[in-house]
């Protein structure tokens, strides 16, 4: 359906669902984000100022990120995602369908501050009490919530894999070969080549700027979610509208001001208005 105008990405992850499922429901209560389809791996635009396409990334890997953390560096993750070139690929350093149930995440990651630090960018009151009724609804619809202050899921299943399709003329805007931990693959650069050509996707990573003005719009970028857990994957739809009722601050507009303004460090976009829900999906 999608392989002529669409080239497709692979991207798992675990303990971060939660923090993606969030982004999707406030970008679903003020954008109009499908958040029935997947989740939002990233929502604060401010964060994308001085990384905004996937050429500005590379800049920056080489200045900042080559010599230390590489692609595990904090700042690095602020933008960018790690994914395999196909579902099928089974490497370099991970293969998709064997990590698929337990989902790839870093152990070194402050999860719950991090969701904390989200709700207070966005301005929500009593964030640590959002935070605990956010963690407690995730949990009863089966989301893995151990690294949040809450528990396991009970099938021992975290892993999730989010698929990432991207319009072909925008590849090489927002994403670029890469070798493990980051470095770019000139071999397989420009990425658009390298996909459109008749060259094998059984070994390939990428790094995709998750932009959240490009990944909230189906004209640029669609995405779908499938998780590991069965209840979870079979509740998601009512988890995100029980999530959206938990964001009772949305529902005013001197609130949605406030929070979009947030999302964008501080300034309005100049196409919002607070007494409409503003479609960017």
């Amino acid at each position: 359906k999608y392989c002529g105008e669409w080239a497709v990405f692979y991207h798992s992850y675990s303990h971060a669902a939660l923090i993606y499922e969030v982004q999707a429901a406030i970008a679903s209560e003020l954008f109009g984000f499908k958040s029935q389809y997947a989740p939002l791996p990233r929502l604060l635009m401010n964060e994308f100022y001085d990384t905004p396409d996937a050429a500005s990334l590379i800049r920056r890997f080489d200045s900042e990120f080559a010599g230390s953390r590489r692609d595990h560096d904090a700042n690095f993750r602020r933008v960018a995602l790690s994914t395999m070139c196909s579902l099928s690929a089974k490497g370099p350093e991970m293969c998709l369908a064997k990590v698929f149930v337990s989902g790839y995440s870093c152990k070194d990651v402050p999860f719950r501050q991090i969701l904390e630090n989200l709700l207070q960018s966005c301005c929500f009151p009593e964030v640590a009490k959002l935070a605990d009724g956010i963690v407690k609804c995730a949990e009863r619809h089966g989301l893995d919530t151990s690294m949040f202050g809450g528990r396991a899921c009970k099938s021992g299943l975290p892993g999730h894999a989010l698929q990432i399709f991207i319009r072909r003329s925008l590849v090489d805007r927002l994403a670029y070969a890469a070798h493990p931990y980051g470095p770019v693959d000139e071999e397989r650069m420009p990425l658009s080549s390298w996909l459109n050509g008749d060259n094998p996707c059984t070994r390939g990573q990428a790094r995709v700027i998750a932009h959240p003005e490009h990944m909230m719009h189906s004209s640029n970028v669609r995405m779908y979610t499938a998780s590991a857990d069965r209840k979870f994957e079979q509740c998601r739809v009512a988890f995100q509208k029980e999530l959206r009722e938990l964001l009772t601050e949305l529902k005013s507009p001197a609130a949605r001001e406030q929070t979009v303004a947030g999302i964008y460090g501080g300034v309005l976009p100049p196409w919002w208005d607070a007494n409409h829900r503003k479609t960017r999906a």
